[in-house]
């Protein structure tokens, strides 16, 4: 048996999950579950449920999702919506500073899985004024590159300067990501 699904009451996905533990042999999909009406099953999840189900298989290039997604976003007349899972733009991208400060602590405890390494997509800290100072900590490291011992610390000086001109930005009306 196969299972062909469409995503009319959101079921697309946990339905061809059920297909697959009761038996069914294939799942149909499409990427980023573009179809007919509501669209069909990612497949991309499929790849990344199909993994949590049965272990990582070495032999299946699970960065070819961050590619593909590349691609259309590139390349064809589509844009993936910025909230889609593993390929949208937001996905994996935290806001908050009790999240940052987490990421900080103990990545694993708020990234379910190592994105960087199965997608290509290490977490990203979007700075606003729910970031703390751990966000921008975060952002700062990130993105120069800096790990410990030479990695700036949420108590660092300028870390509470920075925090200061966020705020501010945002007291005035800001409303987007800096």
């Amino acid at each position: 048996l196969e299972w062909h699904g469409h995503n009319d009451f959101h079921m697309a996905f946990v339905n061809a999950t059920a297909a697959w533990l009761y038996g069914c042999a294939a799942v149909n999909g499409t990427i980023f579950g573009v179809g007919e009406r509501t669209g069909n099953t990612p497949i991309e999840a499929m790849v990344i449920e199909y993994l949590s189900l049965r272990g990582h298989k070495h032999e299946i290039n699970t960065r070819a999702i961050t590619e593909m997604a590349d691609y259309v976003n590139s390349e064809m007349d589509y844009n993936i919506p910025h909230h889609f899972p593993f390929v949208g733009e937001n996905f994996n991208v935290t806001r908050a500073g009790i999240h940052a400060d987490g990421i900080v602590k103990h990545e694993e405890i708020y990234n379910i899985f190592d994105t960087k390494k199965i997608l290509a997509r290490p977490i990203e800290i979007a700075i606003t004024d729910k970031s703390g100072k751990a966000g921008i900590a975060h952002w700062i490291n990130r993105h120069y590159s800096m790990e410990d011992p030479d990695a700036i610390d949420k108590r660092h000086p300028s870390i509470s300067r920075i925090y200061q001109h966020v705020s501010k930005k945002f007291e005035e009306g800001r409303v987007t990501s800096m």
